[in-house]
């Protein structure tokens, strides 16, 4: 690379952007040497043809009307052809892409219906687990309005323990020691 000048001090010495030369330099195709870092380094002819190219488009010329002489010929526009399918073959496969599409949805549709089975099977196991709950609940409160109603019925058949007074006996009780 002896010799060589960088991007960096072309841009300098034409008074224009580094990335303006590197574009310059891939739409006319000048072929210059990189190093490993993908850096151009130019010789003296390419950058006397990079001084044209800019001399050009100063005096309002558009790249596509540029013309190189100097060896370094523009980039010929070669259109990209893509390989033709026939009708049939893009039919066969645009039908199969649909059936597979179709199969996806199928499993997915199958899939969403299992998650909602799971869920609701789910529910329903809550559900029963809260049914046998209330039910346990149901029992103990019955029990235990049983076990109060005895007690209840025991302290109504005690008659000082009730803390109740039963009035007409006791006023009996009062007219013996009366005068």
């Amino acid at each position: 690379m002896d010799g060589s000048i960088k991007t960096k001090d072309i841009s300098l010495k034409i008074g224009v952007n580094p990335t303006t030369v590197q574009r310059w330099t891939k739409y006319f195709n000048i072929r210059c040497e990189q190093n490993e870092l993908g850096h151009y380094f130019y010789t003296e002819e390419q950058v006397k043809t990079l001084l044209f190219i800019n001399q050009q488009l100063k005096s309002g010329k558009k790249m596509k009307e540029i013309q190189l002489d100097q060896g370094y010929t523009k980039k010929q526009a070669t259109p990209q052809t893509s390989p033709s399918v026939s009708s049939a073959e893009y039919q066969e496969k645009l039908h199969e892409m649909m059936t597979h599409i179709q199969e996806i949805d199928a499993k997915l549709s199958q899939k969403a219906d299992e998650v909602v089975s799971y869920q609701l099977l789910k529910h329903r196991s809550e559900m029963d687990e809260m049914s046998v709950l209330l039910k346990r609940l149901e029992n103990r409160l019955i029990r235990m309005e049983a076990c109060q109603s005895i007690e209840r019925d025991k302290e109504d058949s005690l008659p000082m323990a009730s803390g109740g007074t039963n009035r007409k006996g006791w006023k009996t009780f009062l007219h013996f020691f009366s005068f």
